[in-house]
């Protein structure tokens, strides 16, 4: 079965690494920083094929040096077996 997992991540990082986080962040992969303010938070969004995958990478996120928290607030998935095509008439 393939698919797509999609979280939406909240990151905070003390103001001092934020520099350092975003770069580790953008240098990952499957991971984009769309916004983040001087305070230390990022909005970030986190792709990978599988649940586990997403969730792997969110741990990576949670545990990167400077960063204080990252939450989940958003997660979308869609599933779609290898056998099955969308087909148009």
């Amino acid at each position: 079965m393939s698919g797509i997992h999609v979280g939406g991540v909240l990151v905070h990082a003390r103001p001092e690494c934020l520099d350092r986080v975003r770069s580790q962040l953008e240098s990952a992969p499957g991971i984009e920083v769309f916004a983040e303010t001087p305070e230390g938070r990022l909005v970030t969004v986190i792709e990978r094929p599988t649940t586990g995958e997403l969730a792997d990478a969110f741990t990576h996120t949670q545990n990167m040096a400077g960063v204080l928290s990252a939450s989940l607030v958003y997660h979308y998935s869609d599933t779609q077996d290898a056998g099955e095509q969308e087909t148009t008439s």
